[in-house]
């Protein structure tokens, strides 16, 4: 009997065991939805996950992945899966400056937002009092800004246009934007640069909190999201590559193909890059339009014979090295992690460059680094890591729904009106399980808010 009222609910595949899929799937389980999720890899997790490596003897992290404090949805995931536990909050953000002196810049807790920003801005020992006020005004003119006719400007041409200083662009703009939207700041729209600073920063006193994982990400969303899902009632489908999805004649979906086996479905979440979605779907995913292109980012990995990073995160202002994260999630006190935004081209190609010149950076901005010994390195490249936000992009961000009116589309380079993160990827696939639950006729939760603004930030930003 049981069995039987399991197969009369709708069935939904999922294709694609990244943030969004796995998203998608964690929004159904309380919808009346039976869902399959088909992962080609033989762990959940997509570009948030983790490799084995034999010098760890462990799983250590591709790249360092950080949420904040505006990410409500992907934190709201975390915390209804019971992940929250291997978070840890810091809601102080310390720069180190060319000369290695260090700010630790902490948002107020007592001043209303955006005014909280005020101990932060003005923390940064590394600027003049007239570097920190033309920091301040740029940020409120940023928040302000409205699109005006013709091309968008990119974020760096559009600072330069309000004489921000040269050096409150290259220590304060570059470092926390390219981190940010993980792309050059001459190449990201300036309305990209804007969401950082209005939801990232001015929206709420907890908006600019850092979330960092505390575990391997594989162990945080291959293991224990997936086993979450699958205590629930979700089926996980690990090694099984789906090669085409099985239309019928009116163009609707009937299943996903895997090997000669064809799994029969009332709906289907397509879940992928937008390069594999696009060979998935060629005449549904815009895969030709050179809008859309990725950004890569690199994780120099660290083992030192000892701890040497004294601090939780820190970024690094005016190098090569932009955050240095302390390896927590390894278990190991010598490793640490160094992450470089958009480095297309970094140093020429040059990894035993890139490698000489951080762990240089390491040992001269921490004491502790200069006399420890280098057990081991790894250099990790994704060349594309998220989706780059340039001007023109969001015309060719497609929505969750599709032509096809049983097919759907999640992942992070898809309409969310956020830039390429976690949070952009769980919203994506809440956004697509809510089309497709609709779709079915079945309840199906949204998006949760975003943090409240307050009546003068929404003077402010003119909402």
């Amino acid at each position: 009997m049981n069995a039987s009222r399991s197969e009369s609910k709708p069935h939904v595949a999922i294709v694609g065991g990244g943030l969004a899929g796995l998203a998608a799937a964690a929004a159904f389980v309380d919808a009346g939805v039976r869902v399959t999720l088909f992962e080609a890899r033989r762990r959940c997790g997509g570009r948030a996950a983790s490799f084995e490596d034999p010098f760890a003897g462990g799983l250590v992290d591709a790249c360092q992945h950080v949420a904040m404090g505006c990410c409500t949805n992907f934190l709201d995931l975390c915390r209804r899966a019971g992940l929250a536990d291997a978070l840890r909050r810091d809601r102080t953000l310390f720069f180190i400056d060319p000369e290695g002196d260090r700010a630790a810049c902490t948002p107020s807790r007592l001043l209303p937002a955006p005014l909280h920003l005020t101990p932060l801005v003005f923390g940064m020992r590394h600027f003049s009092w007239r570097e920190k006020t033309a920091l301040a005004a740029g940020m409120l003119r940023l928040a302000r800004l409205r699109r005006s006719p013709g091309p968008e400007p990119t974020a760096l041409a559009w600072l330069e246009s309000i004489n921000q200083p040269e050096s409150v662009i290259r220590l304060f703009w570059q470092p926390v934007l390219e981190s940010a939207l993980g792309e050059s700041i001459d190449l990201v729209s300036v309305s990209a640069a804007r969401k950082v600073a209005v939801d990232g920063f001015l929206a709420h006193v907890e908006a600019a909190d850092l979330w960092v994982p505390t575990a391997p990400l594989g162990e945080l969303f291959g293991v224990r999201l997936a086993r979450w899902l699958e205590d629930r009632g979700a089926t996980i489908a690990t090694g099984a590559a789906v090669s085409a999805v099985r239309r019928s004649p009116d163009g609707s979906v009937e299943g996903v193909v895997i090997g000669d086996a064809v799994h029969a479905c009332d709906a289907a979440i397509i879940a992928l890059p937008w390069r594999q979605a696009a060979k998935l779907l060629p005449d549904i995913v815009p895969a030709a339009d050179d809008r859309l292109a990725g950004s890569p980012i690199t994780a120099v990995h660290l083992w030192f014979d000892r701890d040497v990073v004294d601090l939780p995160h820190a970024v690094l202002v005016g190098r090569v090295s932009q955050w240095v994260f302390r390896g927590e999630a390894t278990g190991d006190g010598g490793h640490c992690q160094v992450v470089i935004s958009a480095s297309r081209g970094l140093l020429g190609g040059d990894r035993e460059r890139l490698l000489e010149a951080v762990v240089a950076e390491v040992r001269g901005v921490f004491p502790r680094a200069r006399d420890a010994g280098l057990r081991d390195a790894r250099i990790v490249t994704d060349p594309t890591a998220v989706l780059s936000v340039r001007p023109g992009v969001e015309a060719v961000r497609p929505p969750a729904r599709t032509r096809v009116p049983n097919l759907f589309l999640a992942g992070d380079w898809t309409a969310t009106g956020w830039p390429s993160t976690m949070e952009g990827a769980v919203r994506s696939g809440r956004l697509a399980a809510e089309a497709a639950a609709h779709q079915l006729g079945m309840p199906c939760p949204g998006l949760v808010p975003d943090l409240t603004k307050n009546p003068l930030v929404r003077l402010l930003v003119n909402r």
